[in-house]
């Protein structure tokens, strides 16, 4: 039952953590405008297939000529008129193989719309998990240089007292002068990555992270994969334009009405003409542009494969950079507990001359460089977590 319970929290936890974020990408895709941009696309292609589904029974051409004829047994030349319209159309629905390439280009968008966003995501994940370590970097060095005044301000007492030399306190004063450096530079990477996140999002805060655990699986991350539906979509299309080629030889109707006015000195006068007809269109290289385009659909069919390989070694390398920065959290979580213990211990020591200066900074650095270390290994684990769950869960593309 407990480990129930703990499996669900964790489940939980996991969730909240993407979710956390997904308001903030929301949003990001409405400042990039993003969605617009494809709204926009969307509708100049719907417009390109309203413009074909018309175009086939409703292609006119008209014309107008004039003549004037000079005859040499005639005193004065004459002169006629043409009006001409003739309608062009798709008696075998060539059109409609057209209108489903466009489609298919239409679903290509959707597809390049579904990368952009997954790499706006996976932008931001890193943005944000590069701040929430920076902002508890901070938090460290000024936890770090409070305890340290506090050892000045002994120090200090101590010297007064004449039981540590000035000596003593100058290199301390040296000392607390560096951290504050280092405390103030945290400061302003920190404060310039909020600033750069809020370009982003402006209305929502900074999502806070916890630490997840993986809850992904490679079938269903490669089943989201826009890249790899991007591929198939390019074979149908080549396909598609197969089936173009092979019907852009059947014919078409012509009907047309051709009306003339004469100034004809014969008496003919005016006539007209009605006419009806099939138009056929032979290209010499017709086949070989079927066999280009069958070579190109086995290309693109070909690099499924590869994408594929790409894929899975994508989601290997952050499963990986998971499973070792958790392990590696954990075993730095032990260490800072004996770490903790022995600035402690040798706080004291120093203070009642057990040791010099030299060995107390020594063991306050080691004991930064060990807390640094479980900053970043937490932060590689929640990145890599939340990327994996979230692109497996496929909720960033909808």
């Amino acid at each position: 039952m407990i480990k129930k319970l703990f499996l669900l929290a964790a489940i939980f936890l996991t969730i909240a953590s993407a979710d956390n974020i997904i308001p903030f990408y929301k949003e990001a895709l409405k400042t990039l405008s993003y969605q617009n941009i494809y709204t926009l696309q969307q509708k100049s292609r719907t417009l390109s297939i309203e413009a074909k589904k018309k175009q086939r029974y409703l292609n006119l051409d008209a014309g107008i000529m004039y003549g004037a004829t000079n005859a040499k047994l005639l005193a004065h030349h004459f002169n006629n008129t043409d009006i001409g319209i003739t309608d062009t159309i798709d008696i075998f629905g060539k059109s409609v193989e057209d209108i489903h390439l466009i489609q298919l280009k239409m679903k290509e968008d959707s597809l390049l719309l579904q990368v952009q966003k997954e790499k706006l995501f996976l932008s931001l994940v890193s943005m944000i998990t590069a701040y929430r370590s920076s902002e508890e970097k901070l938090q460290l060095y000024q936890e770090l240089y409070q305890r340290q005044y506090t050892l000045l301000e002994a120090v200090r007492s101590a010297v007064k007292a004449g039981t540590m030399p000035m000596l003593e306190l100058n290199r301390l004063e040296n000392i607390m002068a560096l951290i504050e450096v280092q405390r103030d530079q945290e400061k302003q990477v920190v404060t310039m990555m909020k600033a750069q996140l809020k370009l982003y999002s402006p209305h929502h805060a900074i999502p806070q992270l916890s630490s997840p655990t993986i809850h992904s699986n490679l079938h269903r991350f490669l089943a989201n994969s826009p890249q790899l539906k991007i591929n198939d979509n390019r074979a149908k299309q080549s396909s598609q334009k197969i089936k173009q080629i092979e019907q852009s030889w059947m014919p078409d109707a012509i009907i047309g009405a051709n009306q003339q006015f004469n100034n004809d000195p014969t008496n003919y006068g005016d006539n007209y003409t009605l006419n009806m007809g099939l138009s056929m269109h032979f290209d010499g290289g017709m086949t070989h542009d079927m066999e280009r385009q069958k070579v190109t659909a086995l290309r693109i069919k070909s690099q499924k494969k590869a994408l594929e390989i790409e894929r899975k070694a994508q989601y290997i390398a952050w499963k990986t950079q998971y499973q070792t920065a958790k392990r590696l959290f954990a075993s730095l979580n032990k260490t800072l507990k004996d770490t903790t213990i022995t600035l402690k211990n040798m706080r004291t020591a120093y203070l009642k001359h057990y040791v010099d200066l030299n060995t107390y900074l020594q063991t306050i650095k080691e004991g930064l460089s060990t807390h640094e270390a479980q900053i970043n290994a937490k932060y590689i684990m929640i990145q890599n977590a939340v990327i994996l769950n979230t692109l497996t869960r496929g909720m960033i593309y909808e």
